[in-house]
């Protein structure tokens, strides 16, 4: 087994890590990559891009890879390895990864690496240990089922809101989100070009894409996305991003944009409904309580300080 660095740009390479992604989602039975990290795989734009580390067996197939991607000031690094409840990733494999993500990114600005454990990765948590990594922060995906008693409820709840207008609507969309997430590492800073990277994704709607306004111009947005049935992963709506410009915070907009977003995926033929949400934003998980989200399970992000 060796570990080598491959070229983002090569069209081949890439191809073949997508093909090995989805091979090893169906073996795990859910997906593989956060949406962040696929669609900068996808891309060969990516700038910078992606340190993608492959491990190799000697006739050169993918044993597993890691991929580090920057956001703001961290590199956030993610592993793909085939495994099951029966048979656990190769923990030496892994290890000669991250070791390798490590000492390529350090000296090059960040000043953090940050290794996201999903629920279902919990035959990494010693290995994350033993490296240094701590915990920094808790990610909980909550979920929510709707009928048609929900809704009167929605309704009641919801104010106006039009579809995102793409070559239009771009400035005023990513000055309200990066004031409301400006002390998110993640969301806080996205500029054009991640924004356009997911409007020409193949799962963006317009339709879903719902924007609110006021007198003063653009006031709350609930940005919603479906997620198809496949063959590991159930059909689900889900809230991908939902912000309230910060000059009118306290007006209950936070809650009536995600009930317009709500109602759109029940309308839609949806009515399973996910969202994230950092485990210490209480506000947030109150909104979203009452809005009768529950607790479906919580992701672990762990941080190692180069």
């Amino acid at each position: 087994m060796r570990i080598v660095e491959v070229e983002h740009r090569e069209l081949r390479e890439r191809h073949r890590l997508l093909a090995f992604c989805d091979g090893v989602a169906e073996m795990h039975g859910h997906g593989i990559l956060s949406d962040h990290l696929r669609l900068e795989l996808e891309d060969d734009s990516t700038d910078p891009p992606p340190i993608l580390l492959v491990g190799l067996d000697d006739h050169d197939g993918i044993l597993g890879f890691a991929q580090a991607s920057v956001a703001n000031d961290t590199r956030v690094v993610e592993l793909v390895i085939p495994g099951t409840h029966h048979s656990p990733p190769n923990r030496d494999l892994a290890e000669r990864l991250l070791r390798a993500v490590v000492d390529r990114v350090t000296g090059r600005g960040a000043s953090e690496l940050t290794w996201w454990l999903r629920s279902h990765d919990h035959w990494y948590e010693s290995l994350a240990e033993s490296l240094g990594f701590v915990e920094r922060r808790s990610l909980l995906q909550l979920r929510v089922s709707l009928g048609d008693h929900n809704r009167e409820q929605l309704a009641s709840l919801r104010v106006p809101t039009r579809a995102f207008k793409v070559d239009a609507d771009e400035a005023d969309w990513l000055r309200v989100n990066n004031a409301a997430f400006a002390d998110h590492g993640e969301q806080g800073s996205w500029d054009l070009e991640t924004l356009r990277r997911r409007l020409n994704s193949d799962w963006f709607d317009a339709e879903g894409f719902l924007l609110h306004h006021d007198d003063d111009g653009l006031a709350a947005f609930c940005w919603t996305k479906v997620h198809r049935a496949t063959g590991h992963d159930e059909a689900l709506g889900e809230i991908y991003v939902i912000a309230v410009d910060p000059t009118r915070a306290g007006r209950g907009l936070g809650a009536a944009v995600t009930a317009a977003g709500l109602a759109h995926l029940l309308d839609s033929g949806f009515p399973e409904v996910m969202l994230f949400v950092d485990e210490a934003n209480s506000a947030a998980r109150a909104m979203y309580r009452r809005l009768g989200f529950i607790e479906h399970h919580r992701d672990r992000a762990m941080g190692l300080s180069l």
